[in-house]
């Protein structure tokens, strides 16, 4: 036998031993291996069977070596999952059902896969497996899609994405049938066959939905409303039951704080801090009830002012304070031009400042509105403060003094009332009775403001202002983003900031 046969022979027997192998039944650790794939891709042990018994016509222990490793490789390198897999059997199922239940099941056709699919959709999309993601096409690449979703980028395979068709009636009796393109908070844009329409949501009078040719039962989608983006810490300037989200931290045009725990968080007004009077202001929520429908909360809290200047609260309560213009014991109410002269000389102005501690309570609720569309609360507390105790009055000089006989207790009670227009919108709205307060104009706010006034800058604490010891404002609140929005009302400072700007 020369090496050519030789060759041949060996090719011959390995060959042979290769179909040989082939034929052979399964090993066991193949077996095993596709028990544990089947299982990571979400595949039951009925459903694997399943699929063996309709593509093999026999079980797994019953197959060959290399059909074994086939479905291995197929595992491995996503041909085979719970989707296509599925698939595979859905047709299958389809006619076991209607088998048993000839008489009275109707057979399911497979769900309808998109049709229409185009850069700038945004809305919530369906899809094969029986998941629901929101968000808005970007780009479409030959057979994928990519969805960008509040949880990432994703790119999708075009059949993944089952078609959703509406017929929608609105109140003057016009109907349209069509792809949906795209939904907000106000409006549906439905593709007819005729064109694209947009159909505001307060003019539908009824309509019926189809994902991949099912009907959808749910009526709320109709006119789907979401919850106001604002958890509301304050409303303008008084503070509500909320707390901040766990390690969460906030700024504000005069504070900024952080939320330790979801019972508790700790803020501060950095401008007193930059000059001189650390502070903290610690809220505790202390009962806190959540149902489907409603919320209520209950908080407790306080404000620890290290060195507060004396020329804020004599600007907070400059109609309780009276001034020596004379020179002897006749004591006359205060001019703005008089006290402002006696501040701005008085050298403790500036030092000896004393210890400044308010508490308050508060007390808010949530519920749904009726109509489904949002949320209404409503918010009422108290406070109170030492700026009339008598250690802070021994630090004042002879230029001034408090009336004692008319404002022996400072407080502040509120009620507050917050209500989603839109998903980014709230109307605000505030009365209350305090014997601290004034009423300034724009002009005076916004020096107050920045302390162009002789005042602390970044806070409201002007001696301006015209006394008024009950009063309302109201307004509304914009949510551009999830972490950021601005409000604009009536009473100082008139105009709010807040942004979330850090979250773990």
């Amino acid at each position: 036998m020369n090496a050519r046969q030789l060759i041949s022979a060996l090719v011959i027997l390995m060959f042979s031993f290769s179909i040989q192998a082939q034929n052979e039944t399964i090993l066991f650790g193949q077996q095993k291996a596709i028990n544990n794939l089947s299982k990571d891709v979400g595949v039951s042990s009925k459903e694997l069977d399943d699929y063996l018994k309709k593509r093999y016509q026999r079980p797994l222990y019953q197959l060959t070596q290399s059909e074994g490793a086939d479905i291995i490789k197929g595992f491995q390198d996503g041909r085979l999952s719970r989707n296509s897999i599925g698939d595979y059997l859905r047709p299958a199922v389809q006619a076991v059902n209607n088998t048993q239940s000839q008489s009275s099941v109707v057979k399911k056709e497979d769900l309808i896969a998109a049709s229409v699919l185009e850069v700038g959709m945004k809305k919530r999309f369906h899809f094969k497996d029986g998941s629901i993601s929101e968000g808005e096409i970007i780009s479409l690449e030959e057979d994928l899609v990519v969805l960008v979703t509040a949880s990432g980028e994703f790119r999708i395979p075009k059949g993944e994405f089952l078609a959703e068709t509406a017929e929608i009636t609105n109140k003057k009796g016009e109907k349209f049938v069509g792809h949906v393109l795209s939904e907000t908070e106000e409006e549906f844009v439905i593709r007819t066959q005729y064109g694209d329409a947009k159909i505001h949501k307060r003019e539908i009078e009824k309509m019926s939905r189809f994902h991949g040719g099912v009907k959808d039962p749910k009526t709320e989608m109709t006119k789907r409303f979401y919850m106001g983006e604002a958890s509301l810490l304050s409303v303008f300037l008084d503070p509500t039951a909320n707390v901040l989200a766990p390690n969460t931290f906030y700024l504000s045009g005069m504070s900024l704080g952080y939320g330790l725990t979801d019972k508790f968080q700790m803020t501060t007004k950095y401008a007193s801090n930059f000059n001189g009077d650390l502070n903290l202001h610690p809220r505790l929520r202390f009962m806190h009830k959540k149902t489907a429908d409603k919320e209520r909360s209950m908080s407790i809290g306080l404000g620890f002012h290290r060195s507060y200047p004396m020329s804020s609260i004599i600007g907070k309560y400059a109609h309780a304070v009276k001034v020596n213009t004379s020179g002897d014991s006749t004591i006359n109410q205060f001019s703005e031009l008089e006290l402002k002269d006696v501040m701005k000389n008085d050298p403790n102005n500036n030092d000896n400042n004393p210890v400044y501690v308010e508490a308050y309570l508060v007390y808010t609720s949530h519920r749904i509105n009726p109509t489904g569309r949002g949320k209404v609360g409503w918010t009422v507390g108290g406070k109170v403060s030492n700026a009339f105790s008598n250690n802070i009055q021994d630090e004042l000089k002879t230029g001034y003094t408090f009336d004692k006989d008319n404002y022996k207790i400072p407080y502040r009670l509120w009620a507050s009332l917050d209500y989603d227009l839109r998903k980014d919108l709230k109307f605000v709205a505030s009365t209350w009775i305090d014997n601290g307060y004034r009423s300034m104009d724009a002009g005076q706010a916004f020096e107050d403001y920045i302390g162009s006034d002789d005042s602390t800058p970044l806070s409201i604490d002007s001696i301006r202002g015209k006394k008024s010891l009950f009063d309302f404002d109201f307004g509304l609140l914009y949510a551009p983003t999830e972490n950021f929005r601005i409000g604009v009302h009536f009473q100082q400072p008139f105009i709010d900031f807040y942004w979330e700007f850090f979250e773990f």
